[in-house]
């Protein structure tokens, strides 16, 4: 295999994808055994065999105990208490605290046996190795990848997710925040550098929902506001749905299907195969064989009647994006892209509400929102693919840096010097003019209506040119002014007024 042949990977707690950057450039998310594009995060364990994807999703119904699902929540480890005990009581896999961190307990035939999330997730790594092998046609090179992950996630949950795709074979060229990736998929900032854009990123999970502003500008892509929320995510759709059909089996057949554990299972897989065929189809046939006391279950949901059950449900998915934008002190109208990642987002009715409340912004949708993710790694993939040998170390993906929260203006003798929102601190500026006087007050103002006020007093006595030298720091602004013809210098620090 060419080392120019790359792939790029998103692990998320429903679902994973894959995506090939071949040595064209091209880039193409590939399908598993199956024929699907997305391979379901769902891993089944017992005495003969581990089962990931498809067939481990089907055996749910009769192996719940043993059939391990949203393993993603649990590769972070910095969850807190609350957290962890929220999730030992609610989990449907027995879970148990481990070594300070969570891990799962399964029931096999011979024996109880305890397996970290780490190892779980490695075995999802392995199946999409395996599709990735099935692509190159190869058997005796090993595949780089690079691979995305939540951008709350902290150092050491990084590092857990990279063992695990070292594990399942893989070499991992960086772990990303999943956001940063997003707008390659689009092929912004790949041809040509953006300028001084804000981009919105959406991302709407199984379980989750994260909103991302980041800040285009020279090539450089930074995070400015992020918000992360357990409060929403794919499931309220399959629960709104799932609620419909419990009423529809009770009016045909006088049964309730909730109150019999494996019915409830049956339920729930089939509305989540509808919720699937909804986002592109105009009706969802579902038929359930023997759902409860032997009676077969069949049913016909259309789009409008889906739709109209989850309106009540869209101002509540909006709400990350208003607390997104409301830290990075922005408006709607200062989006200028929104990229919309995850699989619910394919529902017209969703996609188009989002939409809506950006109507200057550009939202492309050229690309499936649940293979985003794994198509801008593997843009990633190719750009370390073409400037670094894959199998040497490479820099960090992430960097951390610190940047000015508003701009600020300095008004020098009349002339006047800017620093940007956003700009990567520290930052230095020079400016030289004329100025005739003992003393200089120079003035700083900031804020959004520039109401927020600081001054410098330098002692400087000067009849001609001088020069003024401004730093802005994570925690000062200063000053030096120098006198170009006697070289005198004079410096002090800006102090709010």
């Amino acid at each position: 295999m060419s080392r120019s042949i790359v792939f790029g990977i998103h692990v998320g707690n429903s679902t994973a994808s894959i995506a090939i950057s071949k040595e064209e450039g091209k880039v193409d998310v590939l399908a598993n055994e199956a024929g699907d594009r997305i391979t379901p995060a769902v891993v089944s364990i017992t005495d003969e065999e581990t089962v990931v994807g498809n067939a481990a999703k089907t055996g749910f119904i009769s192996k719940q105990a043993n059939t391990i699902t949203f393993n993603n929540r649990l590769m972070n480890l910095s969850l807190d208490e609350n957290e962890k005990c929220s999730l030992i009581e609610t989990n449907k896999v027995k879970t148990i605290e481990d070594g300070g961190h969570l891990a799962y307990e399964l029931p096999l035939e011979t024996k109880k046996k305890i397996y970290s999330p780490q190892f779980i997730e490695s075995n999802i790594y392995k199946t999409l190795y395996g599709i990735a092998k099935r692509a190159t046609h190869s058997e005796d090179t090993k595949c780089s990848c690079v691979v995305t992950v939540p951008e709350f996630f902290d150092d050491p949950s990084r590092e857990s997710v990279r063992n695990a795709a070292i594990q399942a074979g893989w070499n991992v060229l960086q772990v990303v925040n999943a956001p940063s990736v997003t707008p390659f998929t689009y092929g912004i900032n790949v041809t040509e550098p953006l300028n001084d854009t804000y981009i919105l990123v959406y991302r709407l999970g199984g379980i989750s929902c994260d909103a991302t502003v980041l800040y285009v500008n020279s090539g450089l892509v930074s995070i400015v506001a992020s918000e992360h929320t357990k409060a929403i995510g794919g499931y309220k759709l399959i629960e709104t749905l799932k609620a419909h059909l419990i009423e529809e089996v009770k009016r045909k057949h006088r049964s309730n299907p909730s109150e019999n554990a494996r019915a409830s299972a049956k339920l729930q897989r089939a509305t989540e195969d509808a919720v699937h065929l909804l986002s592109t189809l105009k009706t969802a046939n579902i038929f359930i064989e023997s759902l409860t006391d032997g009676v077969d279950f069949a049913a016909m949901v259309s789009q409008a009647r889906f739709e109209s059950l989850i309106a009540h449900l869209l101002t509540d998915f909006a709400l990350p994006i208003e607390v997104v934008l409301k830290k990075a002190n922005l408006k709607s109208s200062d989006i200028k892209k929104v990229l919309l990642c995850g699989g619910p987002l394919k529902i017209p009715k969703l996609k188009h509400y989002i939409g809506n409340l950006f109507p200057h912004a550009d939202i492309p949708n050229s690309i499936s929102p649940d293979e985003v993710l794994a198509y801008g790694a593997a843009v990633q993939a190719s750009f370390l693919a073409k400037y670094w040998n894959a199998h040497d170390d490479l820099p960090e993906p992430t960097t951390e840096v610190d940047t000015l929260n508003e701009s600020i203006t300095i008004d020098c003798c009349g002339e006047t010097v800017s620093f940007d929102q956003n700009e990567i601190l520290p930052s230095t500026k020079s400016i030289t003019t004329s100025a005739n006087v003992d003393n200089i007050t120079l003035v700083a103002t900031s804020g959004n209506n520039k109401t927020d006020k600081s001054e410098a007093h330098i002692n400087l006595k000067t009849e001609g040119e001088i020069t003024f030298t401004l730093t802005a720091s994570v925690d000062q602004l200063h000053v030096e002014a120098k006198d170009i013809d006697t070289e005198l210098k004079s410096t002090a620090i800006f102090v709010a007024v």
